[in-house]
């Protein structure tokens, strides 16, 4: 798709200006994915393999679904720093709807924007969306346990 675009832009003329503007996105999160990488190489060595299996693994069952929907839904952080951090540490300790229940919390639930959504939403509509977006994730990783695993 790089090639694609590279391609649509030179022939308007605009390679350098999109170059320019690839460049700018690289050394904004370059960065963040420093810091990323620095922590999944930390965490990787600081928790056990046999604590994530316990906690996550494949005889957690529901309660692993559930832990898992909390990780997801405390990592703060847009992709860059999240799917570094799953994969190093996640991928092979945790059953298939425990990922997809920490995945689809940390997309769905950001904790960080807690204090904006009530000065601005009310405590109402942030009541609400919080009891449907809590359950969400736990549902679909038990239904992903259930289908697949």
């Amino acid at each position: 798709m790089a090639v694609l675009f590279f391609y649509l832009a030179y022939r308007q003329g605009k390679q350098v200006e999109a170059l320019k503007e690839a460049r700018k996105l690289l050394f904004a999160v370059l960065p963040l994915l420093l810091c990323a990488f620095v922590l999944v190489g930390f965490m990787n060595i600081l928790i056990p393999e046999e604590i994530l299996q316990s906690w996550l693994g494949g005889g957690s069952g529901w309660k692993g679904v559930a832990i898992g929907s909390a990780i997801g839904a405390l990592v703060q952080g847009g992709p860059y720093a999240f799917f570094p951090l799953f994969d190093a540490l996640f991928r092979d300790s945790v059953t298939i709807g425990t990922a997809i229940a920490m995945i689809t919390a940390w997309g769905m639930i950001n904790v960080g924007h807690l204090p904006y959504e009530f000065a601005f939403l009310g405590s109402r509509f942030v009541a609400l969306k919080y009891a449907l977006y809590l359950a969400v994730p736990l549902l679909v990783g038990l239904l992903a346990n259930a289908l697949f695993g």
